[in-house]
């Protein structure tokens, strides 16, 4: 017979599992951020407790933010498209997962009849939880570096379209709106949305690229701002200039790729060496047996 406690149990880990799918499932997006970027600051954080359709983890993400030692990658966050609130809301829950984890295993132990000691889950689920705390913040460098790497790529097709409107004889501010409606990607999206806030709040375009660049800690991006806005107070002639940046954003790609490259190379030596030194091994031993047992 079956015990109710391991019944339990298996509900309880379905649930989690189920819960923890949902969560890392990609949500669909949100009409009401979307205007809300349109009449906000680049730089003002986003008041998620005030918003009643949250789900309930951003809201405790968000009364979370004000604790103590909670180091938020702002810039990182707005890359990626996340919110603060969410950011501290999966912190929160890996932490509990780890947090809770080795006692559920030593539950599960104790009911097949393996006993623990006390302090062995206690002492483990604290150096998980630690562990669960710190791995969103890795997670979201590596993810922020990722979209670093597509918003440059997006930047420099953005110049080459901006030089190729003034070469087309439209102002600076008609040339930038003109090539940020040609894309369809993430970069170019942000790019209107800044554009249209920049419109909307009666700035110059090139305002408000300034500070999606400091929203997003993109000097490529503030670059195309200083060029556009000389272009647009002082008359001055930019295409050269447009191009020479764009080209010379694609060698820094180009040469962060080739050194990328190179380190997953020199990574690639030991597995080479350490197969190539197994099937030596492999070959060699056969015939060392039997000259060794010949006699």
């Amino acid at each position: 017979m079956i015990s109710p406690w391991a019944v339990l149990a298996g509900g309880a880990a379905a649930a989690g599992l189920a819960l923890l799918i949902a969560e890392l499932r990609p949500a669909p997006p949100d009409l009401g951020q979307a205007l809300e970027r349109l009449h906000r600051a680049p730089a003002d954080r986003r008041e998620e407790a005030a918003d009643a359709e949250e789900r309930w983890y951003d809201r405790l993400g968000a009364r979370s933010l004000g604790w103590a030692g909670a180091r938020l990658p702002t810039r990182s966050l707005a890359l990626i498209g996340r919110t603060p609130a969410r950011f501290m809301a999966h912190k929160l829950l890996f932490a509990l997962i780890g947090l809770v984890l080795p006692a559920y295993l030593s539950a599960m132990a104790e009911i097949a009849g393996f006993g623990l000691p006390v302090a062995l889950p206690a002492l483990l689920g604290l150096g998980l939880a630690a562990g669960g705390w710190l791995l969103p913040d890795a997670i979201v460098q590596s993810e922020a570096r990722e979209a670093r790497t597509e918003y440059l790529h997006g930047i420099a097709a953005y110049l080459e379209l901006v030089a190729l409107e003034r070469a087309a004889d439209h102002g600076p501010a008609e040339a930038m709106r003109r090539a940020a409606a040609v894309g369809r990607g993430t970069v170019f999206r942000r790019i209107r949305d800044a554009l249209e806030r920049a419109a909307t709040d009666r700035q110059p375009p090139w305002d408000g690229l300034e500070a999606l660049a400091a929203e997003l800690g993109l000097t490529a991006l503030q670059d195309v701002a200083d060029i556009m806005r000389l272009s647009g107070t002082d008359g001055a002639a930019v295409y050269d200039t447009l191009r020479a940046r764009s080209k010379g954003l694609r060698d820094e790609l180009l040469a962060a790729e080739l050194a990328e490259a190179g380190t997953t190379s020199e990574q690639m030596v030991a597995p080479g060496a350490a197969l190539t030194l197994l099937m030596t091994v492999l070959i060699v031993y056969p015939a060392l047996y039997q000259m060794l047992h010949a006699f």
